[in-house]
């Protein structure tokens, strides 16, 4: 088959050209597998354009069809390229449907095209408003927002790699239409962390507080709901010099959401900056071992509980071994150092790894 009777102006992929190649001759897929060492499956995926054809694979086609590896090589070049075409500017209806279904690969599209109201435009419509919204490549997001590698493994919890980045694209929505107060200078965000921190201790805090805390030290603070099998509870980032904080209310438990924030803020001091554009925090991945993290979970302890003061807390004297009764001595002991009895216990269950408990339970978040 010569080349210049294959390639038009739309991207056909070299597998579509291969299934040709074999119905000519008459080549069961099955046969040709077996013929060229390939797996079936593999045969398969690369006949469905799901897979690309790198230069083993050309010299086994070359093998049995006789067909110079170098031409399959520069029809797998050509498809890319007019692949890159389409995606990036799409001038057709048709190069708006290859748009749309690179989008598919790596995002759960409606959910996108239901937040910009546009289900039921055209392809065309929907892309140009798509390119509208989202000022970097798409397809790679997760590096775009300078998340990457921040939730690919997680042994806890099942995660879902397209609703999380959906759910970055979501969040980046909400993000560059929002209105911040501005204003914000660095050591800001440790006076939010004090702030929230006293409040919380007070019993006086709630999502609506911390919102306004935030905000009279300019930082913005959104909520953004989680997506099926997105196990994301916070996210910070500054963009054009304003931070935000973002929360999904995955649990609602309040001095969860405390802490979730006063952990954010220490990002937004420390380690924001450079190649690091943002922190995502995520249940059971792997990232968590990255020391960034731990310091900023040892900030939201340390700032929720002074160190010096837990130790007086748990230093109590308790004549039990019972941890009922335990709990209920560092309870009160918490009281008198002007620290919330819930948020005490909570750090004794988590560094005890006991949460058998009941007693002492976090305040449920009260919003708007």
């Amino acid at each position: 088959m010569a080349a210049e009777n294959i390639f038009t102006t739309k991207a056909i992929h070299p597998g579509g050209i291969l299934l040709g190649e074999l119905k000519t001759r008459r080549i069961t897929q099955k046969e040709f597998a077996t013929l060229t060492g390939l797996q079936a499956s593999h045969l398969n995926e690369i006949i469905k354009g799901k897979r690309g054809i790198n230069i083993d694979i050309a010299k086994k086609i070359e093998s049995v069809l006789g067909m110079p590896y170098c031409m399959w090589l520069n029809f797998q070049k050509e498809y890319e390229a007019n692949c890159y075409k389409a995606i990036m500017q799409p001038t057709s209806e048709y190069d708006a449907v290859v748009f749309l279904e690179e989008c598919k690969k790596v995002l759960s599209l409606k959910p996108i095209l239901e937040a910009l109201d546009i289900v039921r435009a055209s392809c065309m419509e929907q892309v140009r408003v798509i390119k509208e919204t989202f000022s970097f490549n798409l397809f790679d997001i997760e590096k775009e927002l300078g998340v990457s590698g921040c939730y690919k493994h997680s042994e806890k919890c099942a995660i879902d790699e397209q609703n999380m980045n959906t759910w970055l694209a979501l969040n980046w929505m909400q993000i560059s239409k929002s209105s911040p107060n501005g204003g914000f200078v660095l050591g800001n965000e440790d006076k939010a962390a004090d702030e929230i921190a006293y409040l919380a201790n007070q019993r006086k805090i709630a999502a609506d507080v911390v919102e306004f805390v935030l905000n009279k030290y300019g930082i913005t603070y959104l909520v953004q709901e989680k997506l099926n099998k997105t196990p994301i509870d916070a996210y910070s980032t500054i963009v054009n010099d304003n931070p935000y904080i973002t929360v999904t209310y995955r649990y609602n438990d309040l001095d969860k959401l405390v802490f979730d924030v006063l952990h954010e803020l220490c990002h937004i001091g420390r380690h924001l900056g450079g190649n690091q554009k943002a922190f995502i925090s995520v249940e059971g991945a792997d990232y968590s071992k990255d020391p960034r993290e731990e310091e900023a979970n040892t900030y939201a302890r340390n700032k929720l509980i002074p160190e010096n003061v837990w130790k007086s807390i748990i230093g109590s004297r308790c004549n039990s071994l019972n941890p009922y009764v335990i709990i209920n001595t560092i309870a009160k002991k918490a009281i008198l150092f002007g620290i919330s009895p819930s948020i005490a216990v909570a750090r004794y269950k988590n560094e005890a790894k006991w949460y058998k408990t009941p007693s002492y339970k976090s305040p449920k978040i009260l919003t708007k």
